[in-house]
C-alpha cells in the first residue's frame, strides 16, 4: 500500500475531447472550458499545498496535461514525468472514436474508453500500461500531486485502492476535480470545502 497522500487529477477539456477524438500520446489544445476547469482544481488544491508546503508536484510531458499542471500548479515548481503520459494507442491516436467503434463495435462513450484505448491492436497494452503505472508509484518520495489522463490516472487510482483491471475500468475520469487517495481510499474532491473538510478529517 502506498503511505503518502496523493491527488490526482486528469487534465481539462481539450478541442479533441470535444470531437471525440482518440488522443492517446497525440495532442490538442484545452478548451476554454478545460482551461477554467484547470482553475477550478487549483482552488480545489489551495488547502492541500497549506497543508503540505514541500508536496512534489509531478506531470504528463504532454501538452494538455502540462498547461493544465501549471495553471494548477499556482507557482509551484512541476515536474515533467514520462511515466504519467497517456496509455500508447498506436494507429487509432487521432481517429474519431466512433469511427473506430463501427469498425469493431463496442462504446465511443467517455466512460467506457478504458477499453477502447487497451484494445488498440498496435498499442501499448495493458501490461505495459500496468508495470508503468507501478513503476511511478513505487518512485513518490513523500506526499504528492499528479497530473495525468484518463485511462493512466484510472490506472494509477486503481493501483493504489487494490482494485483489479475491470474495477478500475469501472472509475470515473471527471475532469476539474482532484482524486485525493489515502490507506488505499479514494475521494473525489469537487471544491476548496471538500478539500478543507477531507485534509480536517483525514490529518486529524
Amino acid at each position: 500500500m502506498i503511505e503518502h497522500p496523493i491527488f490526482l487529477l486528469r487534465h481539462g477539456q481539450t478541442e479533441w475531447n470535444l470531437k471525440g477524438r482518440l488522443q492517446g500520446q497525440l495532442d490538442s489544445p484545452l478548451t476554454t472550458k478545460g482551461q477554467a476547469q484547470a482553475f477550478l482544481q487549483r482552488d480545489i488544491l489551495k488547502p492541500v499545498f497549506a497543508t503540505f508546503p514541500q508536496i512534489y508536484f509531478l506531470s504528463s510531458p504532454l501538452g494538455r496535461a502540462w498547461d493544465t499542471a501549471v495553471i494548477a500548479a499556482d507557482g509551484y515548481p512541476v515536474q515533467r514525468n514520462d511515466f504519467l503520459k497517456e496509455v500508447f494507442a498506436g494507429s487509432w491516436e487521432g481517429r474519431l472514436r466512433s469511427d473506430i467503434v463501427a469498425e469493431r463495435g463496442g462504446s465511443a462513450a467517455e466512460e467506457d474508453m478504458f477499453d477502447l484505448f487497451l484494445s488498440a491492436p498496435d498499442g501499448e497494452g495493458g501490461e505495459s500500461l500496468e508495470t508503468r503505472c507501478r513503476s511511478a508509484l513505487t518512485a513518490l518520495n513523500g506526499p504528492t500531486v499528479i497530473v495525468s489522463h484518463g485511462v493512466v490516472s484510472a490506472f494509477l487510482r486503481g493501483l493504489v485502492c487494490g482494485l483489479d483491471v475491470p474495477d478500475i475500468a469501472r472509475l470515473s475520469h471527471n475532469q476539474g476535480v482532484v482524486f485525493a487517495l489515502h490507506n488505499g481510499v479514494e475521494t473525489m474532491l469537487e471544491t476548496r470545502a471538500d478539500a478543507e473538510q477531507y485534509l480536517a478529517r483525514t490529518r486529524a
